[in-house]
């Protein structure tokens, strides 16, 4: 059995006044993370998780204390709605939402004017579905995204006046 792996690194890192704390606790739990000089540096060494559990002490204290509406406050607001009485655990399917997450970080930034992501798609079998890559740039107008295989695919498409289609062979599609 083959494993796969979408190793991921997320740049420039982020300043951790920009972040909330509902933010920083969903993003950390979506990557591994580490702090250097007051800036957050995420990144994946085996994949993204789109599917997080979190501590009811933590989704609390994370929260914010004004009305101000969030992607991230969203999502916690919503975890907590969903517990029922007797659980302290909360799982939260995330899909993209982080992407919007740090779309959002971007927007109020005072000095980022970007996030880009760089994913590796790699498997531990030579496998023509395990190999390839993506890029990701979020800017506070702008989600734009492109896999390798894509890239190839337009590249040929635009060379050849052909449509070859590499990535329906090819893994490594999403952002």
């Amino acid at each position: 059995m083959a494993d796969y792996y979408s190793q991921c690194v997320v740049s420039p890192m982020l300043p951790l006044g920009d972040l909330t704390a509902a933010e920083r606790l969903i993003l950390c739990n979506v990557f591994e993370s580490e702090t250097e000089n007051d800036e957050l540096y995420l990144f994946a060494e085996i994949g993204r998780n789109s599917m997080i559990d979190l501590e009811l002490p933590d989704i609390v204290a994370a929260l914010p204390t004004s009305t101000e509406r969030s992607v991230a406050a969203d999502l916690l607001l919503g975890a907590i709605a969903r517990l029922p009485d007797d659980q302290t655990v909360a799982g939260i399917d995330l899909d993209d939402r982080w992407i919007d997450i740090l779309q959002e970080i971007v927007r109020r930034s005072p000095t980022l004017t970007f996030i880009a992501i760089e994913t590796g798609f790699n498997c531990s079998k030579m496998r023509p579905d395990g190999f390839g890559g993506s890029a990701l740039v979020i800017t506070a107008d702008s989600i734009d995204a492109m896999s390798t295989s894509q890239f190839i695919d337009e590249a040929l498409a635009l060379r050849l006046g052909t449509a070859t289609k590499l990535s329906s062979k090819a893994g490594g599609t999403d952002a």
